[in-house]
Parts: C-alpha cells; sequence; structure tokens
C-alpha cells in the first residue's frame, strides 16, 4: 500500500509506473513533483503538509501559454462536459489545467497508477480539444 502523503512516496511510485519525477519545493518551502506525459510536463503539487511530508492533498496541474482562443466561455465549455479535469483562464491570459485528489489512508499502486493514467488521459483529450478550436478558428 501507498501512502501518497509523503510526496516521496509519489515520487518512487511515478518512477515505477515509468514517469520520470523529481521532488522539488517551491520559494516556500513546500514539496512537489515535476514530471511529465504527452510530451510536456506537468506537476504534483501537494497540499496541508507538515514541512515536506504528510500531506493532506495532492494536484496534478499544467499550463498554456496565452492565446486568444483562451477565454471564459471556452473554460465554461469544457467544464461544462468533463468531470475530473478542470481548467480556468487566468487575468494573464494563461490556461491553467488541474485534477485534485485527496490523500488520505493508503492506495494500492494500481489505483495510483490509474490515477496518472486519468490525468494523463484527461491531458490529452484537452489538447484534442484546443487543436479543434484553433482549427475552427482559423475557418
Amino acid at each position: 500500500m501507498l501512502d501518497l502523503r509523503q510526496p516521496s512516496v509519489v515520487v518512487q511510485a511515478l518512477h515505477d509506473a515509468g514517469y520520470k519525477a523529481e521532488l522539488k519545493t517551491n520559494k516556500a518551502g513546500e514539496p512537489y513533483v515535476l514530471s511529465g506525459a504527452n510530451g510536456s510536463s506537468f506537476t504534483i503539487e501537494f497540499y496541508g503538509c507538515t514541512g515536506v511530508k504528510d500531506c493532506g492533498s495532492y494536484q496534478f496541474s499544467s499550463w498554456y501559454k496565452a492565446e486568444p482562443l483562451f477565454t471564459p466561455e471556452l473554460a465554461n465549455e469544457w467544464n461544462r462536459d468533463k468531470r475530473f479535469l478542470k481548467i480556468v483562464v487566468t487575468k494573464e491570459g494563461t490556461l491553467d489545467e488541474w485534477m485534485d485528489f485527496s490523500a488520505i489512508g493508503k492506495t494500492t499502486f494500481a489505483n495510483f497508477a490509474d490515477i496518472v493514467d486519468w490525468y494523463q488521459t484527461m491531458d490529452a483529450d484537452l489538447a484534442k480539444f484546443l487543436d479543434e478550436k484553433r482549427a475552427a478558428a482559423k475557418k
């Protein structure tokens, strides 16, 4: 059983699932993991931690550079139809994506691998959604 409250365990589980993963800390000293899927990087940020361990939850996240296509309406269209991966257009015009998970209790490696697969699949679905919107905007 995996204790995903521990960022180091998340790193090892990502490695075991065949992903690159590097444990880092932000300017506030909070842990996060830098990894990648579908040819782009993503982070796993941890929340409610005691120092750099015993975290209550974690979040897969990534972002896209600002584009004219990124509007609140686009985000609403995606979020209306998608349950797990959510997006928002920031005031700077970037598009942020994220999926949140509780780290309370232990889980199996298979369950964690499924979580990573869900993120990877939804990230690819978002990329396809955006490509379709870009193509439609060019017409």
